[in-house]
Order: structure tokens, then sequence, then C-alpha cells
């Protein structure tokens, strides 16, 4: 899966695609909680005291590849497919990140605070850095920066930024091979950014999954 759109400014919200088919009962967890040296920070969002993340979406039928899933937290907090669990993040206007993954991150004090979100039991899927300079793998780690988690990379297209801005949706190539469309969404030019609120119906709301050596047409 890729992270496709975000608003921080006005209703935090989210999407992205499955790059493939997601039987009924696949579990992803969302976080902005933050890392450093392969440690999360705690009190961002996994371990704060009110609403603790992760926020976790559960497909409750077939997820076809191409679908996209949208996370409004408004006034109802939902997912457009699915069910929810979990507390959703804050996403902040002055630098975060959106980690997705399956498994379990837990507390682990060896991590000293704040430094105690623990991955060991965790896969990590992807990650979509916005609203700041970039990943930043040195003095990163505060509640607005942020350095790659470990099973994550820049070289991969699983770890992404998308442009110093509060708000953006990706409008490069909706079709293609899963590496193409990764490659193509790890690309800043093709994400629209702005200052102001982007309105939701402007988002991708489908793609085109080209499997090896055949053709999808989307209609």
């Amino acid at each position: 899966m890729a992270v496709v759109a975000y608003n921080t400014a006005g209703t935090d919200s989210f999407a992205w695609v499955a790059l493939r088919d997601m039987p009924q009962g696949t579990v992803i967890h969302f976080t902005s909680s933050s890392v450093s040296n392969g440690w999360f920070r705690w009190g961002d969002h996994l371990g704060r005291a009110v609403a603790p993340g992760p926020l976790t979406w559960t497909s409750t039928n077939l997820i076809k590849a191409g679908s996209v899933i949208s996370w409004i937290s408004g006034t109802q907090k939902c997912w457009s497919v699915g069910s929810l669990s979990g507390g959703a993040p804050v996403l902040s206007s002055s630098g975060d990140q959106i980690f997705a993954y399956t498994g379990m991150v837990a507390s682990n004090s060896a991590g000293r605070a704040p430094w105690i979100g623990d991955p060991a039991q965790a896969l990590m899927v992807y990650g979509l850095n916005f609203a700041n300079e970039g990943w930043d793998n040195v003095t990163g780690g505060g509640p607005n920066t942020s350095f790659i988690p470990p099973g994550l990379s820049v070289e991969a297209c699983t770890a992404v930024h998308a442009g110093n801005q509060r708000n953006a949706f990706y409008a490069g190539p909706c079709s293609g091979t899963v590496s193409r469309i990764l490659a193509a969404i790890s690309n800043s030019s093709n994400w629209v950014t702005h200052v102001d609120w982007i309105n939701p119906n402007q988002w991708p709301v489908k793609f085109g999954i080209k499997p090896t050596g055949t053709f999808l047409i989307v209609q």
C-alpha cells in the first residue's frame, strides 16, 4: 500500500491505495509517532494518555488492488471502507509523518523515554513524511521530524517525502505495475500541495494495477 493524500489544515485526513488484493480481515495500523534510531516516540500518538494509537483499519470484505481508502477525522471519525479501532493521530501542519504497519509496536522502557515504542513485533509497510524538509536520520525524531524506521527505505519507495506543505495529494500516473506506481508516488513533483485544506474530492479515487505480463483496464 501507499499513502496518496493528506490534510493537516482543517480536518485531519489522509488516503491510501491498496496495491494488491486484501482479503477480508486484513489489518493495517497507522501512526504519526516519529522515530529516532529505530524507536517510536511513544507520547506523540501510540501511547498518549487520551485516545492512544495506533489508528487501525480492518477490511470487512475483499479489497481489490487499486482501491483507495480514506480516513476523515471530522465530527464523525471514519474510514471510507472497513472498520475502525484505536485512536486517531493528530497531524501537524509544522511537519509530521504517517507510518503504516502490521503487527504491534509495544512499550519498552529499554528505549529510554520518550523513545520507548519498540517495533520488534511489527512489520513496517510504508511511511510518508510531509510539511518539513524531509526525513532526518541525524537530528530528527522530535514531534515534527523523523528517522526512517527499520524496514523502510527511500530506495524501495516505501519511505517517501511529499514536500514541505501542510496539505497535498498525489496527482501522477494512476495505472501501471506496482513498482512503477510506487516510484511515481515517491516523486514529490507528482504531488499537488497547498497551504490551505484540500477538498478530498480532488484526491485520486482508483488506480489500475498492471499485473506482470498482463494489462488491467480500468473504466
